[in-house]
């Protein structure tokens, strides 16, 4: 998950935050959050890989301790598609952003409530970039599903094009399945 709030800014501003990932295993997520000006964010997000559709509904707060770093715990109700999977999400975003640097990560637990499906954690993603020629980005995108013992961490380079609309990235991870993921960033602030 890649909100884009400004961290270097003092101002209030509320804005919505698209963002559509794809990757060639099959792994598709699409997410819509809004984030008001008093902080609060409101998030919901869809991820989906073969045999598992999962819809997240929650949100959370987002904390500045400092101006270059963004902390928010985020809580979801989770719904599955298959295996009448129904659970609670417990996250955190974490956002740092200082003299050309950038990292983001998204971490979560899921709880099940009822269903089929069991425990997990996921890093989804964790992305560490360096500013290049003010649009570019380039950097390590990293990430893992953990579930019933088993790891599948993922790692690799991270291409990001930052434009007036948001951003564009493409990453190409290797662990126990290679993925090349490509995904497209929407902001709009009032």
């Amino acid at each position: 998950m890649l909100m884009a709030l400004n961290l270097g800014s003092g101002q209030a501003f509320s804005q919505h935050v698209f963002e559509a990932r794809g990757a060639d295993t099959k792994y598709r997520y699409f997410d819509w959050n809004y984030t008001f000006h008093n902080s609060v964010i409101i998030d919901l997000f869809y991820v989906g890989v073969t045999g598992s559709n999962e819809f997240n509904l929650g949100g959370g707060y987002a904390f500045k301790p400092v101006p270059s770093l963004l902390i928010a715990p985020l809580l979801y109700a989770v719904l599955g598609k298959e295996g009448g999977q129904r659970g609670v999400k417990i996250a955190l975003l974490l956002m740092w952003e200082e003299h050309g640097w950038k990292a983001n990560s998204f971490l979560a637990h899921y709880a099940p409530v009822s269903g089929d499906v069991a425990s997990y954690q996921v890093l989804d993603t964790a992305d560490f970039t360096r500013v290049l020629k003010k649009r570019w980005e380039a950097g390590v995108s990293a990430g893992f599903f953990h579930a019933d013992r088993t790891w599948n961490p993922q790692v690799g380079p991270l291409l990001r094009v930052n434009d007036r609309f948001g951003a564009w990235m493409v990453s190409y991870r290797f662990g126990p399945q290679r993925e090349f993921r490509a995904g497209r960033v929407l902001i709009l602030k009032k």
